[in-house]
């Protein structure tokens, strides 16, 4: 069995024996079922993992001896900053999990003309908290050590005029086809995908005031959820993981 991978938001030290939080105990002694001697790699967000073995299991919680630390870097070399916009359904959800996967630094949901998620403040707290959540399960999955930040929902003309990137596209499907992987690799990107009417136009031209370039990817029409997906597969296939 692969090595289970738990975040800890709290200090780690080689050589130390730590106690874990609720949520990781329970993880590792009633989902996964494991004991004293097993395997176990934990990771904090500040970059690197350390491998240990779980030294005690009680009904309250797990304890793990931290063995050695691994300074392993698994980051993009490319830094990426996503706007999408909210999503219905699990659909953000999806987008969000898929892009950590995929390497993104940074997420910030959007609200756009078009967009037909509404939500409260309350209602918004709460999904910010869950999507936090998400990414940390999805870095514990695919093997990243620093969490994405993920920043609060604002509408895609503050982010515009506030994001900062080498690059900065919006996806525009009516724009002609492009390929703008032509150029040299940029340190930083950033690029926003719409809901699933697309951005209006306003919208668009907005975004081109502050610096950002229409891009489209083909002829066809991407899910929204499938958009991020698709693009940050050839940002990693041009510029970043597939290159080293």
């Amino acid at each position: 069995m692969r090595t289970p991978r738990i975040f800890q938001n709290q200090p780690l030290l080689e050589g130390n024996t730590i106690q874990l939080d609720e949520n990781g105990s329970r993880h590792l002694s009633k989902v996964l079922r494991l004991g004293e001697g097993d395997p176990v790699i934990l990771f904090n967000g500040t970059g690197g993992e350390y491998h240990g073995q779980i030294s005690a299991v009680d009904k309250k919680a797990v304890s793990v001896s931290l063995d050695f630390f691994n300074e392993v870097d698994r980051t993009s070399p490319v830094r990426i900053h996503l706007g999408q916009v909210l999503g219905k359904g699990d659909h953000m959800d999806y987008a969000l999990q898929k892009a950590v996967e995929l390497g993104v630094s940074e997420i910030t949901p959007l609200l756009s003309q078009r967009c037909e998620v509404k939500l409260s403040s309350q209602r918004m707290h709460k999904k910010l908290e869950q999507w936090r959540n998400l990414l940390i399960s999805a870095c514990e999955q695919c093997g990243m050590n620093i969490v994405p930040t993920i920043h609060p929902p604002m509408t895609l003309l503050r982010w515009a005029e506030s994001a900062e990137a080498e690059r900065k596209w919006i996806l525009h499907t009516e724009d002609l086809p492009s390929n703008p992987f032509s150029a040299d690799a940029p340190e930083s990107l950033c690029f926003a995908v719409g809901p699933e009417g697309g951005f209006s136009e306003e919208e668009v031209e907005q975004a081109k005031d502050y610096g950002f370039d229409c891009i489209t990817l083909g002829p066809r029409v991407w899910r929204t959820e499938t958009a991020p997906i698709v693009l940050l597969s050839l940002v990693q296939l041009s510029w970043g993981d597939f290159l080293l």
